[in-house]
Order: C-alpha cells, then sequence, then structure tokens
C-alpha cells in the first residue's frame, strides 16, 4: 500500500484541471492529505473561474483522503516557517502546507517549482511536472 502524501493547493488544481504532472498524481488517489487552508487556497481559485461553492465541493472533496485542521499547533509551526523563509516570498498556505509536511513527515507534492529550491531540511519535495 502506497504512503500518504500531501498535496499544495497548486497541485490538486493540477489535478483538477489534468495539468501536466496530474497523472502522477493521479496514482495517489485514496492517499492525499490536505490541510484545511489549502483547502481553501484551491477552492477559491476555483470559485474564481466562476465555478460555484457546490460545483468545488463536488469537484474536490471527493479527492482528498484526509484533510487536516488548521489548528493551533500547526499555526504555530507554521508562524515559524514564516521567519525561516522570509526571503522566500512564500503564501500563508504554502507555508502551512509545509508545515503539515514537517509535522506529519510525508511527502509533500506541488506544482510550484520554487519549493524545490527552498533549502529545508528533513522536507521531502516533490514537483509535480
Amino acid at each position: 500500500m502506497m504512503s500518504k502524501v500531501i498535496l499544495d493547493a497548486s497541485a490538486l488544481l493540477t489535478l483538477i484541471k489534468n495539468e501536466s504532472g496530474a497523472s502522477t498524481l493521479e496514482d495517489m488517489l485514496g492517499q492525499i492529505v490536505m490541510s484545511t487552508l489549502s483547502l481553501s487556497e484551491a477552492t477559491t481559485t476555483l470559485l474564481q473561474s466562476d465555478m460555484s461553492l457546490q460545483e468545488c465541493e463536488e469537484c474536490l472533496l471527493p479527492l482528498i483522503s484526509q484533510l487536516i485542521p488548521f489548528d493551533t499547533s500547526h499555526a504555530l509551526l507554521t508562524a515559524n516557517l514564516t521567519k525561516q523563509l522570509k526571503d522566500k516570498d512564500l503564501s500563508l498556505e504554502a507555508r502551512a502546507c509545509l508545515a503539515l509536511g514537517i509535522k506529519m513527515k510525508l511527502p509533500i507534492y506541488t506544482a510550484d517549482q520554487k519549493w524545490t529550491e527552498l533549502g529545508l531540511i528533513n522536507v521531502d519535495i516533490r514537483y509535480t511536472q
């Protein structure tokens, strides 16, 4: 059985839009873990493309095996990454996703290539394309 993986919002959108790298992510269906903050970011992007909230729910939620609430410890770890990665221009969602990967010790998939150059130790970041 494949182990769990974390997707950021960009990777989830890659899967939804069937962009380059989607086939790799399709192999992970049933094992996808996401932060509620990442779900919010992906939903926001889809809402801006004229999907309804119900359509977003019906499209996104079946792909995610486990949603992790953005709780106190996750918030504090995310904030600590803000300091550590201050020159990297990462969004709150990106830092929250990285924090979740650190917390759960799981590989993180992203469609954002700049993540591969963050220089974080003990974080398994994988580029989807």
